[in-house]
């Protein structure tokens, strides 16, 4: 796959948008409503999904055309595309706003905008991103405090499918990573995801969480060892789209459920999105192997997008071709 638009620096006006670097939320907001147009080929919407503790807005992109379309099926479906979850995953968030322009900007990307509508959510965790760019750059959690010393909930330790904090999270507010919150979908953010997921009736059949580092497409369940019922057609479009990754750039990809790499884990949103009918979910987790783990350098934001990119379209034609048999 060639992308037609070669140099990835979007300027409108007086105001320029570079996808190679860790952007600040502000500027991300900007660019986002650059893409709010009813006009060209593909038809995006900006919306905020909810507000944050501290004020901010969780911003939704989604992608549709009016063009008559080879459907994937009788009736046209959507996927949803969640970034930004944890907070000092840079890569990410970064990820998501070039496949943003790509789906708006390329001839392949706008096929996919006729096969699916895209719904895609670039920083589901604002404030937690803010705190980590400005003050603690490993900060993984939101920022909703429990306490005057205790701040921040793992969301995605707090997603409804059998959230249990006993199960690779915590109870205890004070834990730096794995809070999973008082009670399922305690939090503003898991609240904005699954309202997007089950309230709006939207007819999603994929779902990708991307996640930083490991190099690995994985899929249901997180929170046993047993299996889904449908895990060996999910295993057939995770090993095409990590052959994919892998042919691009030659970075090794790998995939399996994902209790083949992490233990069994609770209250994850993959774990939600699949038990919300959503039939393709799954996690994705880019570069790298942990040489810098959290600290991708911004040299490797491109190649890392290009790649993921090419794993995510030859992905959507393997969803195609299972919905359409």
């Amino acid at each position: 796959m060639k992308q037609s638009i070669l140099i990835l620096f979007f300027a409108l006006g007086c105001f320029a948008f570079d996808f190679s670097i860790y952007n600040k939320i502000d500027d991300i907001e900007r660019y986002l409503t650059t893409l709010d147009s009813s006009k060209g080929r593909v038809k995006s919407r900006l919306e905020s999904i909810g507000t944050t503790y501290e004020g901010r807005s969780i911003n939704m992109i989604t992608m549709s055309t009016n063009a008559r379309a080879p459907y994937c099926g009788c009736k046209k479906k959507a996927i949803l595309i969640e970034c930004g979850i944890h907070s000092r995953e840079f890569i990410s968030i970064a990820f998501c706003l070039y496949f943003m322009d790509f789906l708006k900007n390329t001839q392949t990307g706008i096929q996919l905008v006729k096969k699916f509508d895209w719904y895609l959510i670039p920083v589901l965790n604002p404030d937690g991103y803010v705190y980590s760019m400005n003050v603690e750059r490993l900060w993984r959690k939101n920022r909703n405090p429990f306490n005057e010393t205790c701040v921040g909930t793992d969301l995605n330790r707090n997603f409804g499918m059998e959230w249990d904090p006993a199960n690779e999270g915590s109870d205890d507010p004070c834990n730096l990573f794995s809070y999973s919150g008082p009670q399922s979908f305690s939090e503003l953010e898991s609240q904005a995801a699954r309202d997007v997921i089950v309230n709006r009736g939207i007819d999603f059949v994929g779902y990708l969480g991307v996640h930083a580092f490991g190099q690995m497409w994985i899929y249901p369940w997180g929170y046993t060892f047993d299996l889904v019922p449908d895990d060996a057609t999910l295993a057939k479009c995770a090993q095409i789209a990590t052959a994919a990754a892998t042919d691009r750039n030659g970075i090794p990809y790998t995939y399996g459920k994902v209790t083949d790499f992490f233990p069994t884990i609770g209250g994850l949103a993959v774990d939600y999105a699949k038990s919300a009918a959503i039939k393709f979910s799954y996690e994705i987790e880019l570069r790298d192997n942990g040489t810098f783990g959290h600290l991708l350098p911004e040299d490797q934001i491109i190649p890392t997008s290009e790649e993921t990119t090419d794993a995510i379209v030859a992905w959507a034609d393997c969803v195609c071709a299972e919905i359409a048999s």
